[in-house]
């Protein structure tokens, strides 16, 4: 469980309602920014998520862009391609349970999400180490948006935790935890831009990194 899961609640909405944008004058530019905003694009080209799991160039671009997210440095290192390509291609009926329970989602009714994630979570493996939870959400966060918070040890965990240990509880738990502050939030959208608040998970990840 987040220590103090409430109060730290009511510091993010007030990070979020109050000063998200300086996220795009104080985060970081260059190759993160720039394969970021490519992989979203490529992913509204590709609706269909099994579309986008076969298309070289998505998967191509997916993996240059955790890279550029030091996916491969500080002593995480990625399988090599066409490990991560087959891991994730094998993948594609979970990824496609993810979409098909994203039809009926709402930040109140994430059951059938935060079920579905948590079984795509579990499959998932990109590292060639053992850590899953920041490659995973990171991953997961490039192809389902609008679904699932990048995580981090220097921020979402050391901030979130108070220790950089890694779990599927605490991916669990945070997910949990930023639909419940989207959810309280008044028209989040409004707060989204074409910088790094992309989207409503997004500006809560924004929010941890500004805390």
């Amino acid at each position: 469980m987040i220590p103090n899961r409430q109060n730290v609640m009511t510091q993010i909405t007030g990070i979020i309602t109050g000063r998200i944008v300086q996220i795009n004058t104080v985060y970081r530019g260059g190759p993160s920014f720039h394969f970021y905003h490519r992989i979203l694009d490529l992913r509204r080209q590709h609706v269909p998520v099994a579309t986008f799991l076969a298309s070289d160039t998505c998967i191509e671009i997916l993996y240059a862009t955790l890279v550029s997210w030091d996916m491969n440095s500080r002593g995480a290192k990625m399988k090599d391609y066409a490990d991560f390509k087959n891991n994730l291609q094998i993948n594609t009926r979970a990824f496609q349970a993810v979409e098909t329970a994203a039809n009926r989602f709402t930040w109140a009714n994430r059951n059938a999400v935060v079920q579905a994630l948590s079984s795509l979570y579990d499959n998932l493996m990109l590292m060639q180490s053992n850590g899953k939870l920041v490659s995973n959400s990171k991953a997961l966060h490039f192809v389902f948006p609008d679904l699932c918070p990048p995580m981090d040890r220097t921020n979402t965990l050391q901030k979130l935790y108070g220790n950089t240990a890694e779990s599927r509880n605490k991916f669990l738990e945070v997910l949990e935890f930023a639909y419940d502050i989207i959810g309280g939030l008044q028209n989040p959208h409004q707060y989204l831009d074409q910088q790094w608040n992309t989207t409503e998970t997004k500006i809560v990840d924004n929010a941890i990194i500004l805390m």
